[in-house]
């Protein structure tokens, strides 16, 4: 006989993770460090539920104060284990001391962590709605507003956003009608109708309901041709020259990494495009010029279009750029930079910044907003470098002109960690968002040809000196998203939190 006064209801299981519990914010915080499994290269996906239920279920039982300060923890936890990866560029590539590389990763955290705080505390406060409207509509509302805001405070800092969750689902086909950011803010919907289910807010199958409207309409998006591929294809030899971080600037391996890339591109004899990765040259423009040059007339002998990764000076300012320069002698200067990796935020922490850390050009110049596409094999191409592609406006900027999407980056600062698999899925999910083909180019990994949808066609293996050759389809035509933007999201989003605030107050 099953006794029922001994059996856990849901509100028992889970009045742990209640806001009065002297535990709680420790329990929010595992739940937001256990969200970074989710993401690449991981992939358990069920948890990013989980954490979302967490946290839904604590912001519907708090107080505004309460609800700040649990998505601050709830944060943390994500943040601080999904960045981690910082600690390898700062320590080992940078030389900082152990104790600050980790200081700078918490406060970095600290600070990213305010955007989820203010989306749980903007709806608890100011917002009188049932529960169910708050965790099914709101709350995932709120927290996809703040998450593009983080985007653009201060230059932005865009990661760790749950959306690329969801680049292998059936929900992924939203991406190229309404972004990346909407895709985070379904995962949260999900999650809040489990919790609602769970406490009586709603009937047990309107989550199952509302998971199948979104399996199927993702589904059906999914199998839309939003752009047109042109008539032709482009052979493709992506170098990825493998040299390690730690030797990478040092005179001894200066000829030897000329020589390297020289050698491996003289052998691409059937590319139409040949692509170098993220400063594959360990030098200046201005003191390369024969070498360029004489790569530059081998390349139009062999009918093939060169770009490679190299730092370009400015002779009347001396500021320096991170560009990309293609074998006619055009180039594209990078124009959204890492904060403190290649510009110091505030001018008087450089002192303070190379006193502890000596990462080479940490304070260089930004390109122009407008700068005219590179054009590689006759095609014009939407080039991004490393950091840039984690903004979809920085991608779009170029749309829907350019025909294939190129990013270049240099991830060995990271090697041992997460975040090579973490910005390969953000190439992936910009290729999706816009529906063309995505070449990227690292030194050390990750290499790949990334298709239209979003799927990996070829990757070369990490940690080996390799050439990825393959072919891609130009494509032209503009998805929704590169139409709207993130404008569709943040209109709808913005009128649905101010009508049920200002609705809800009313009713009062």
């Amino acid at each position: 006989m099953i006794h029922r006064k001994n059996c856990k209801t849901p509100s028992d299981v889970l009045a742990v993770f209640q806001p009065d519990n002297k535990l709680h914010y420790l329990l929010v915080f595992i739940a937001g460090a256990l969200l970074t499994l989710a993401f690449e290269p991981f992939n358990f996906i069920p948890l990013a539920l989980f954490s979302f239920c967490i946290l839904l279920y604590s912001w519907s039982r708090a107080t505004s104060k309460q609800a700040f300060w649990s998505g601050w923890f709830f944060s943390m936890g994500l943040q601080s284990t999904g960045v981690s990866w910082i600690f390898f560029s700062l320590h080992y590539h940078g030389d900082s001391p152990a104790p600050l590389a980790v200081l700078i990763i918490l406060s970095l955290a600290a600070y990213l962590s305010l955007y989820p705080a203010l989306a749980g505390w903007v709806v608890t406060r100011l917002i009188k709605q049932p529960a169910a409207i708050k965790l099914i509509v709101l709350y995932p509302l709120s927290w996809g507003l703040f998450e593009w805001l983080q985007g653009w405070v201060m230059t932005g800092f865009a990661w760790m956003q749950p959306g690329y969750v969801l680049i292998d689902t059936p929900l992924a086909g939203f991406a190229p009608v309404l972004g990346n950011h909407a895709l985070g803010v379904l995962l949260l919907m999900l999650s809040g109708s489990m919790v609602a289910m769970l406490f009586g807010h709603v009937k047990q199958w309107a989550p199952v309901a509302l998971f199948f409207i979104f399996l199927f309409a993702g589904y059906a998006l999914k199998h839309v041709e939003w752009t047109t591929p042109l008539d032709k294809t482009i052979r493709v030899s992506l170098i990825q020259g493998n040299v390690p971080q730690a030797l990478k600037w040092k005179r001894e391996m200066h000829v030897p990494t000329l020589e390297r890339y020289r050698d491996l591109t003289l052998q691409q004899t059937e590319a139409d495009l040949i692509i170098w990765p993220e400063t594959a040259i360990p030098g200046y423009q201005h003191r390369l010029t024969a070498y360029i040059a004489r790569l530059g007339k081998q390349m139009r002998e062999q009918n093939a279009s060169l770009l490679m990764g190299i730092f370009i000076k400015d002779p009347q300012t001396g500021r320096y750029y991170n560009s990309l320069l293609n074998s006619n002698g055009q180039a594209y200067k990078k124009r959204h930079l890492v904060p403190l990796g290649e510009y110091i935020p505030l001018r008087f922490l450089i002192e303070f910044f190379n006193r502890w850390i000596n990462i080479p050009m940490s304070d260089i110049a930004h390109g122009d907003e407008q700068q005219p596409l590179l054009i590689g094999a006759g095609e014009p191409l939407g080039v991004s470098i490393c950091f840039e592609d984690a903004f979809s406006r920085d991608v779009r900027r170029d749309l829907p002109e350019a025909t294939i999407l190129v990013n270049v980056s240099n991830d060995a600062w990271f090697d041992g960690s997460h975040e090579t698999w973490q910005h390969h899925a953000i190439a992936r999910m910009r290729a999706l968002e816009t529906g063309r083909p995505m070449l990227r180019v690292t030194n050390t990994g990750i290499t790949a040809i990334i298709n239209a949808d979003g799927s990996v066609k070829a990757i070369a293996p990490k940690a080996e000196m390799v050439v990825l050759k393959g072919e891609v389809t130009p494509r032209t035509g503009a998805t929704p998203y590169v139409k709207w933007g993130d404008a569709a999201f943040v209109v709808t989003a913005i009128a649905l939190l101010l009508f049920l605030g200002l609705y809800g107050r009313s009713r009062r």
